[in-house]
């Protein structure tokens, strides 16, 4: 047998070429193949494996092992939360269409509905007071806005929530190192949370696609595996009975709840700003 590389003579059975070094391939380029190769030009072939199936199996072995001292067996945490939020990110975007087409069939009334008043043209009508012709333009340009406003929420959820979820993880790390101070500091709260969080988003990758073809109430499931899955983690990996795994629990929503309400708080701030802005750029909206 010829080496395809070199042209020099090799062993039939040879896994490499002896004059050149070069690995000797005889199967075919397949799309199984391509992602092996990649994650083996990365070093991830077996440590990503390894990763992900203890992370849904055994996370807290994970955790606790790569936390004290045992690396060289896993997928960095940064790597790996950076694998799942690529991934979803292009997932998402390419489906983002699909799925709000979907989830707008099953709400086509309420949409139908918004969809009649906003349309409506109001220039024709008679018989109508100046009171209700400016109650009537109010309700058009407030379905307007809904629609509008649904539908970009709704755009930017699909496409950028996993990332969202990626730029906030010091802010997972502060609430879980809140809620379970000890024996790990911050930066050790990171790495728990970035690989917990890149587990979930390969959940979340699983879910979505069984919203595709099943039904969108699939992928807002997420949220509940999201909040058992964190609790059953952090519980193991701190040893907690039942008893201990409720207080946390409950320690959890409440250090959350705090920082809900301090986000809330900003975004209203940030939407008064907004909506200070809009009306200068466009008084009619508060003169109607």
């Amino acid at each position: 047998m010829k080496c395809k590389n070199c042209n020099e003579t090799i062993e039939n059975d040879a896994l490499f070429c002896d004059h050149c070094g070069a690995k000797v391939l005889k199967d075919r380029i397949t799309l199984r193949f391509l992602l092996k190769e990649l994650f083996a030009s990365f070093g991830w072939d077996s440590y990503f494996i390894l990763t992900i199936k203890k992370m849904f199996t055994e996370p807290h072995v994970v955790l606790r092992e790569y936390v004290g001292g045992i690396r060289k067996r896993y997928l960095n945490p940064f790597t790996y939360l950076a694998i799942s939020a690529a991934l979803s990110l292009i997932i998402f975007n390419f489906f983002a269409e699909d799925f709000i087409k979907i989830q707008s069939s099953i709400n086509s009334n309420e949409i139908e509905a918004l969809q009649k008043i906003a349309n409506q043209d109001l220039s024709e009508l008679k018989d109508v007071s100046a009171e209700q012709l400016k109650k009537m333009k109010t309700e058009k340009m407030t379905a307007g806005i809904r629609l509008k406003v649904q539908d970009k929420i709704m755009t930017f959820f699909l496409k950028y929530f996993n990332l969202v979820m990626f730029l906030l993880i010091p802010m997972y790390a502060i609430i879980s190192s809140f809620t379970y101070r000890k024996p790990y500091n911050f930066g050790e709260h990171i790495v728990i949370n970035s690989y917990l969080m890149g587990t979930t988003m390969y959940v979340s990758i699983l879910l979505f696609f069984l919203a595709l073809l099943i039904h969108p109430g699939f992928y807002f499931s997420n949220l509940i595996f999201f909040t058992v899955y964190y609790m059953y983690a952090l519980n193991k990996l701190h040893g907690y009975n039942l008893k201990q795994s409720i207080l946390y629990f409950l320690r959890f929503l409440l250090v959350l709840l705090i920082f809900a309400l301090i986000l809330l708080f900003i975004v209203v701030i940030l939407s008064l700003i907004i909506g200070v802005f809009i009306g200068i750029k466009n008084p009619d909206i508060f003169k109607q």
